[in-house]
């Protein structure tokens, strides 16, 4: 039998719904020590999860501060959702529609992302045995000293992402994309191949080795650097400064 589809799912999220939700969030960040414990409308998934499906954050965003989650399942949610502070386990996010940037932290195991849209998340910093394949992770940023552990960046686009100062231990790659705004810098690679294409290293390492500082898509990051201030000073002369997203990486 096939299942409810991603706008049934979201239809299901009134504001009465989402505001309990939030409600809910908000009681048990003031339980110290988890798992903590939500309700919803309806039984647990087929898989015995927690149904979270299609939740639509909106404007104001859904926020989970200090919480500790096992077993949610979160496929083809939209909008704004952040987790503070927070440790999820077992957590589904596939096919999500996330945005005003996004924020996971603290640590995520074996949570999978698969195909999931996730521009300009902020994410760290313990990452586990997580699956992002065929993720749309344009301008990702890892948090300080963020550790991905046995992660999966297969097909995903990490065009204009921002790794710094992150380890990555028996993670893969394959056939992921990286752009001349991707960077890694003072990264170390263990068990970990990368084929950086145009993405800039500096101060990395694999395997303990210092890896040569390399940008081969320096020339288009300062093509494309000049092809956006042109595009904003025509914005501004005609009064739409706004207009143009702040990352030129945003504008493809």
């Amino acid at each position: 039998m096939k299942g409810p589809g991603a706008a049934e799912l979201s239809r299901r999220w009134t504001p009465d719904r989402l505001a309990a939700l939030q409600e809910q969030a908000l009681q048990q960040a003031r339980i110290v020590k988890g798992p903590h414990q939500f309700d919803t409308d309806w039984p647990r998934t087929d898989e015995g999860r927690l149904d979270l499906r299609g939740v639509k954050s909106g404007r104001e965003g859904l926020q989970f501060r200090f919480i500790t989650l096992s077993r949610a399942d979160f496929r083809h949610a939209r909008g704004r959702l952040m987790f503070f502070e927070s440790e999820l386990s077992d957590c589904l996010f596939d096919s999500v529609s996330l945005s005003g940037q996004p924020r996971f932290d603290r640590s995520f195991v074996r949570c999978s992302f698969r195909a999931a849209s996730l521009k300009g998340l902020a994410i760290g910093t313990q990452v586990t045995a997580c699956d992002f394949t065929g993720a749309n992770l344009r301008t990702l940023r890892s948090l300080p000293n963020t550790r991905f552990e046995r992660c999966i960046f297969d097909g995903a686009d990490l065009s204009g992402a921002d790794f710094s100062d992150t380890t990555f231990t028996d993670c893969t790659f394959v056939d992921a994309t990286f752009s001349a705004g991707t960077s890694f810098t003072r990264c170390a690679f263990s068990n970990t191949s990368v084929a950086f294409g145009l993405a800039r290293v500096t101060r990395s390492s694999r395997e303990g080795e210092p890896l040569p500082d390399q940008w081969d898509g320096e020339e288009q990051s300062e093509a494309a650097l000049e092809a956006y201030a042109q595009r904003y000073a025509a914005a501004a002369a005609a009064g739409r400064a706004d207009d143009p997203p702040l990352d030129p990486e945003g504008a493809r």
